[in-house]
């Protein structure tokens, strides 16, 4: 049945079925940062939008979530922005790695994937689950 030239009504009772089949958004971007969290060395992680307002986090208790959102958030972009520019395709992820620690940005459908790990993480273990990760977020 139509309603006034819109699309026609959902049945409710085939909605409340599929929901009830598949776990919620919230649900899988909190099951995804937990996961990443547990991969050894990684202090932590978030999930933002590209705006670097934070989807969900998992980091110590002091971490400074805004200010890690919004530089993971300021890089993602930027690196967007300049792998279009040259034409290299799509952006992927990005590590940077200094005395403190390392810093994963991957790029996501809803926005960044960002890692916290320390100087010694296995970059090629968190790789490997931030690809899982985005796989999963597709």
């Amino acid at each position: 049945m139509t309603d006034g030239g819109r699309w026609p009504r959902p049945d409710p009772g085939c909605a409340a079925a599929t929901a009830a089949s598949r776990p919620s958004r919230a649900r899988v971007f909190k099951e995804i940062v937990a996961d990443l969290s547990r991969v050894a060395s990684v202090r932590g992680s978030l999930l933002v939008t590209p705006d670097g307002l934070v989807i969900i986090a998992e980091l110590p208790p002091r971490a400074p979530v805004e200010g890690l959102a919004a530089l993971g958030a300021t890089i993602g972009r930027e690196l967007e922005e300049g792998s279009a520019r040259l034409g290299r395709g799509p952006f992927r992820m990005a590590v940077f790695a200094a005395d403190g620690g390392t810093l994963f940005v991957c790029g996501s459908r809803p926005g960044f994937l960002i890692v916290l790990g320390d100087r010694n993480v296995d970059v090629t273990s968190v790789r490997t689950a931030l690809a899982g990760a985005v796989d999963r977020l597709q």
